[in-house]
């Protein structure tokens, strides 16, 4: 899978980027919201993984954006505030999934695989016509 990490700690996105690739994935990685805007619309990420909280924007006011730049992808929290960020997945405004910072390499990947194959067979045509979303 194509992962997109947008996270502002340089550490932890490298650790992230170093992890999922060792398993298998190509990941980019984007320090802030207007990087990580521009790096999907480059990339075409099957998954947007996305730091909830960061420096000056909050991931939460990234995800319309990114829904038009990257209608396909999966939109990922990846944050340690899983209760504020739980009720914000299902809801149409909200992200496909949430994992929670600190798993391992290979869970994260486990994890983020069983969210794409939810993301995608929920919006992928059965026609193969990727370029629209499902109702």
């Amino acid at each position: 899978m194509r992962i997109l990490v947008i996270d502002d700690e340089a550490d932890y996105r490298y650790i992230l980027a170093t992890g999922l690739s060792l398993e298998g994935h190509e990941v980019f990685e984007a320090s802030a919201l207007r990087d990580g805007l521009a790096m999907a619309a480059e990339t075409d990420p099957d998954i947007v993984l996305i730091d909830l909280l960061m420096a000056g924007e909050s991931g939460m006011s990234l995800l319309p954006r990114l829904r038009r730049v990257c209608p396909r992808s999966a939109l990922v929290f990846h944050t340690v505030e899983r209760e504020r960020a739980l009720p914000m997945v299902g809801h149409p405004s909200g992200p496909d999934g949430l994992v929670e910072k600190g798993m391992a390499p290979k869970d994260l990947s486990v994890a983020l695989e069983g969210i794409y194959s939810v993301h995608h067979a929920r919006t992928e045509p059965a026609n193969g016509d990727r370029g629209r979303l499902t109702p």
